[in-house]
């Protein structure tokens, strides 16, 4: 019985990380999420009947752990070195030359790949075991991360051969842990309807989210591992870079491929080259592809290839001296700041934004730049008037690069930081980097609220935008969540942009909105510390205490009934949150206005999804018939996936009248081109 249970775990093991390495390395996953967490549960419950059983390498063991005080320290045994960097292709023709003559000979191979822009760290494995992982640091030193590596599903927690090449006893593995741009522009996109203040780049947002001390927070993070380099290997298995990628790849070790002919395409970006031209070429390759890849990268590397002409070559105080990253420059542009505006989040954030004349970058019309808190404003010195440089970082948020000081023609006072709310004129709290309004009935805070409560993500409401929401609360109709389900006893056909047509839509979507989940609901009731990550874990628990799925009456019942170290026991639930949800359940204000949601016929639905576009990935564009999000929600309750931007991992654009770049880049990339017609042809296979 026994080694029948042992069997049925290691299998177990093994399928989940096979799909984990075909989900996060792959990107071509082969089930559902629901089968996914169907397994892993399956494992779950194995390991607790069988603890003795449980080994450091299961999938189960990428569970966060509790919050760190701080992050200790450690040494690598090796120095990790920063490349140098170049700015044109005379330098790195100056660096090819250079390395003729320090190797003295003039056939080296170049190892070329692009140049990640994400965080540096170290992966070490010990007889095949993740055992520690560290950040770059000052190169000799670096802080211990462990924990929060391992929440990154994609990064195996044991290495296995599948190959005649068994991995050392000690092997040190470096690369970048990155977010790729869809990640980062959907994360941005939930802080923005909450009204949170969004990330700078995805850089910083994969650096925010490493240094992390509670390692929940970094795991609900869409982290990626990308590995690049090899440390101290304890016995040399490796001659050559491209040696020790296609090896770690055998491993589950998440890396780009050699592209060994045609032209590159994403994971295929790297190449072996011998001649000038041909790294010149790759140069301009890369950088011509640049806006058509998955992650942001701001240039390529160019590395010997050897190991041991590596070691010939050497390295100066920081860098090596086989190796140079050759970076791409930023396109950007120049313009005037015309004001500084305070701009209020649904958490209370007050953030500083900055008006500007209308400039175009790439294509982009830019008036506005985030200057993220007013320490960021201070150390930028930013003032009204300033001439500023601007880009756009990660290709997609708008941000002041550099003020033209020497431009100041006249003495512009420096932007003083608030001390009350510019919304409702309470006392300002700091609150670390930030200023803070701690008034609940803050106009601002509670119009953000409800905006967040309509959104897509939440109980998504179509018909009714963010105007119409800001208009509808200044009336006085939106004072509560269930006054939503008012709004058709209101006057609305005295309000412009509310004809009869506009106001049968508008109630046709609140009626549609009704039948909802208990995890978009509780998203949308916005409790701080409850995403949609845990809200999902939260509905799991109120449903386990039910034989059938509970009705929102019910799932109220249990809410309100759950102690904090219930609430604690849930998956990603911490003492914070679990503090944060009980007080939320404790307000009568809440609970009244949940009670009387049910009372207007909002009831709860079990998640379902069609699979008929399952795996299918999209990308709009131009004008159609439908509204953008009314598509988008088709594709995802039919199990595809709607997308911004366009890549060669695109399945299909639908083009309408008046297409912008993103049909260039599809016919570029080969992307199957669907018109309106083609596209409801497809819905009805």
């Amino acid at each position: 019985m026994r080694s029948t249970i042992k069997e049925k775990i290691k299998n177990l093991r093994d399928q989940i990380r096979r799909h984990d390495y075909l989900y996060y390395n792959l990107d071509q996953p082969e089930i559902s999420d629901r089968e996914y967490d169907q397994l892993y549960s399956e494992l779950e419950k194995l390991e607790q009947a069988h603890p003795e059983l449980i080994r450091p390498d299961s999938p189960t063991q990428r569970v966060p752990g509790k919050p760190l005080e701080k992050f200790e320290k450690g040494r690598h045994r090796q120095k990790m070195l920063s490349l140098q960097n170049t700015y044109s292709l005379s330098e790195i023709e100056d660096f090819f030359h250079r390395i003729l003559k320090t190797l003295d000979t003039d056939k080296p191979l170049f190892f070329l790949e692009p140049k990640f822009d994400g965080v540096a760290v170290e992966l070490v494995y010990e007889k095949g075991l993740l055992t520690k992982a560290l950040t770059r640091g000052d190169g000799q030193t670096g802080e211990v991360i462990t924990g929060n590596i391992k929440t990154i599903s994609s990064i195996p927690l044991r290495l296995f051969s599948e190959g005649p090449v068994s991995p050392p006893d000690l092997l040190e593995i470096r690369g970048e842990v990155m977010i790729f741009s869809k990640d980062f522009e959907e994360m941005n996109r939930t802080k923005a309807e909450i009204g949170e203040v969004l990330f700078a780049n995805p850089r910083n947002a994969a650096a925010g989210s490493l240094r992390q001390l509670d390692p929940r927070i970094t795991a609900r993070r869409p982290l990626r591992f990308y590995a690049h380099g090899l440390g101290v290997q304890d016995k040399q298995i490796f001659s050559a870079q491209s040696d020790f990628i296609r090896e770690i790849r055998k491993w589950a070790v998440p890396c780009l491929q050699i592209c060994e002919k045609g032209p590159l395409k994403f994971p295929f970006l790297c190449r072996i080259g011998q001649s000038l031209q041909e790294i010149l070429n790759y140069y301009k390759e890369v950088k011509t592809l640049r806006s058509h890849l998955p992650f942001e990268m701001d240039g390529i590397v160019i590395k010997v290839e050897s190991f041991d002409l590596q070691k010939k070559a050497g390295a100066i105080a920081r860098s090596p001296r086989w190796a140079v990253a050759g970076k791409f420059e930023s396109p950007l542009a120049q313009t005037q700041v015309e004001d500084i505006l305070l701009q209020v989040g649904r958490t209370g954030v007050v953030t500083p934004v900055a008006v500007m004349t209308p400039v175009s970058l790439e294509g982009v019309t830019i008036r506005q730049a985030s200057l993220h808190n007013f320490q960021e404003l201070k150390r930028k010195d930013v003032r009204k008037g300033d001439w500023v440089e601007v880009w756009r970082a990660g290709d997609v948020i708008p941000e002041i690069v550099r003020v033209f000081k020497e431009k100041r023609t006249k003495k512009l006072s420096p932007f003083k930081p608030p001390s009350l709310c510019p919304s409702c004129k309470s006392p300002l709290k700091p609150d670390g980097d930030y200023l803070r309004c701690f008034n609940p009935l803050c106009p601002a805070i509670r119009e953000r609220a409800f905006i967040y409560f309509a959104s897509r993500a939440c109980m998504n409401i179509e018909f009714l935008g963010e105007k119409s929401i800001q208009k509808f609360h200044k009336l006085g109709w939106l004072n509560t969540f269930s006054s939503f389900y008012k709004l058709p006893k209101k006057p609305l056909e005295k309000e412009e942009g509310f004809g009869e047509k506009s106001r049968e839509l508008l109630i046709k979507s609140l009626e549609k909105s009704k039948k909802t989940t208990l995890p978009r609901l509780l998203s949308a009731i916005g409790i701080p510390g409850v995403g949609e990550q845990t809200a999902h874990r939260l509905s799991d628990a109120v449903t386990e205490k039910r034989v059938s799925p509970p009705n929102l009456k019910e799932a109220l019942d249990i809410l309100t009934s759950m102690t904090e170290e219930e609430l604690m026991e849930i998956p990603d639930v911490g003492e914070v949150v679990a503090r944060s949800i009980k007080s939320a359940f404790q307000k009568k204000e809440l609970i009244q206005d949940l009670k009387e949601l049910h009372n207007l016929g909002v009831h709860l639905s079990q998640e379902t999804q069609s699979s008929q576009l399952k795996g299918l990935r999209f990308v709009i564009t131009g004008q159609l018939p439908l509204p953008r999000n009314k598509i988008k929600s088709e594709i995802e309750n039919l199990g595809g996936k709607a997308l911004s931007s366009v890549s060669n991992k695109v399945d299909y654009l639908i083009c309408g009248e008046s297409p912008g770049s993103k049909k260039e880049k599809a016919e570029k990339l080969s992307v199957k081109i669907l018109t309106w017609k083609e596209f409801q042809k497809l819905l009805n296979l």
